[in-house]
């Protein structure tokens, strides 16, 4: 039996199973379990829940700590999640991310508007989950499932965008701005016809023709929003993402120089999701294979600083990067035993001590891994001052005097 009470009637030992708040605006995954400590009851009232429902065995009597204590374990210092962990969380949001996409790009194609209250409700309520629950960052390299669609793409490219603004740490409503421009990046894929976008084979010229299309379809489609932030940046974002450093790509041949910012990055997100997503005409990479791709066949027509950024956000380290660590050292990558995955044993050198101080020479260790939450940033050999001679030598395994 179930009863609704005052958290200033809450005591430990007794079972919640539901609170006056939605997931998003707490920091607990799961709202079952039991109240250990009078510590799990203040963080309770520092989330700005006011009721709790709780399970009883009847209208009288809740069950004592000691009662409780046969059912639970004690000894956790968190309140505890549900089994699923934040990995079930995430595909959860993705999912509903997904559905309210779908309903929004309906009506897209049926009106030609969209749903903009919605769609920054939910936008919001996503970054604000990110920024409290960090540690779910680090499930973004793998959040697919077996789906091919538009939206879910779009929903996987908004997570994407909204962590990469968050480990900038960029102001909250930045990070807004960046994942509303992600979700909506391809919403010009509303006019493509369907045998187009769901084509299981390569398509032929004047399909390509078409699908080349949809930037301008999408730059016009949210032109027309009264959104300031959709009709601006979001805008410009969506005919942005496809144009490339070299001007190979469309729809105006533009260099990375001409298009804004957020383009720039977003644009090596969009190919990372892509890539790593299930499509009808070819199966998934791994998300370090795709990395791989980026840096050594890619990094020609897009940001190699924004790679590198996306290699350390997914926990990716490509051979050749520089990692800084909490300590201001600044280690290069130089070899993965299993090089072709970056798996197993690396060797790096270390370049610069603690306090980004540069030795004398560099100095090679052996390390099982590394830890992505001790890494703050990437970089590439011209921000660390090496000339690609150096960097060159390095990659082979000498080490040059560095001065």
């Amino acid at each position: 039996m179930k009863k609704t009470i005052s958290i200033s009637k809450l005591k430990p030992g007794m079972k919640v199973v539901g609170i006056d708040k939605s997931w998003l605006e707490t920091p607990f995954l799961s709202h079952h379990f039991v109240i250990r400590s009078e510590k799990d009851i203040e963080k309770l009232l520092d989330s700005g829940v006011q009721l709790v429902t709780i399970e009883v065995d009847d209208l009288t009597r809740e069950k004592s700590p000691s009662e409780e204590s046969r059912e639970e374990p004690h000894g956790l210092l968190e309140l505890p999640s549900e089994d699923s962990g934040n990995d079930r969380t995430i595909l959860s949001l993705q999912r509903e991310t997904t559905r309210l996409l779908t309903r929004a790009f309906q009506q897209v194609r049926i009106s030609g508007f969209l749903p903009t209250d919605e769609i920054r409700s939910h936008v919001r309520q996503t970054v604000d989950f990110l920024l409290h629950n960090r540690q779910a960052i680090s499930l973004l390299a793998d959040i697919h499932e077996n789906d091919d669609e538009t939206y879910v793409h779009s929903a996987n490219t908004m997570f994407m965008a909204a962590a990469f603004a968050i480990r900038h740490q960029m102001e909250d409503a930045e990070c807004f701005r960046w994942a509303l421009a992600a979700l909506l990046h391809d919403v010009g894929k509303t006019r493509i016809p369907e045998h187009i976008l769901k084509k299981p084979g390569p398509l032929d010229l004047l399909e390509w023709e078409v699908m080349h299309q949809h930037p301008i379809y999408g730059f016009q489609i949210l032109r027309k929003s009264p959104d300031p932030e959709i009709h601006g940046l979001a805008a410009q974002v969506a005919v942005e993402h496809h144009e490339r450093l070299n001007g190979s790509g469309y729809p105006h041949h533009l260099g990375l120089d001409a298009v804004h910012p957020v383009s720039r990055s977003l644009m090596v997100l969009d190919i990372y999701e892509a890539l790593t997503g299930h499509r009808v005409y070819r199966a998934r990479s791994s998300p370090r294979k795709v990395i791989h791709y980026l840096m050594n066949d890619y990094s020609d027509r897009v940001s190699v600083p924004v790679i590198l950024e996306l290699a350390s956000m997914v926990g990716i380290f490509p051979v050749g990067t520089f990692v800084e660590n909490e300590d201001g050292e600044i280690l290069m990558i130089q070899k993965y035993e299993d090089a072709e995955n970056y798996r197993g044993e690396m060797t790096v050198l270390k370049i610069f001590g603690p306090g980004k101080k540069i030795l004398p020479r560099p100095q090679k260790r052996k390390i099982g891994n590394l830890d992505p939450a001790t890494i703050l940033r990437t970089y590439d050999y011209r921000a660390v001052g090496l000339t690609q001679e150096q960097w060159e030598y390095l990659m082979g395994g000498g080490a040059p005097g560095i001065t």
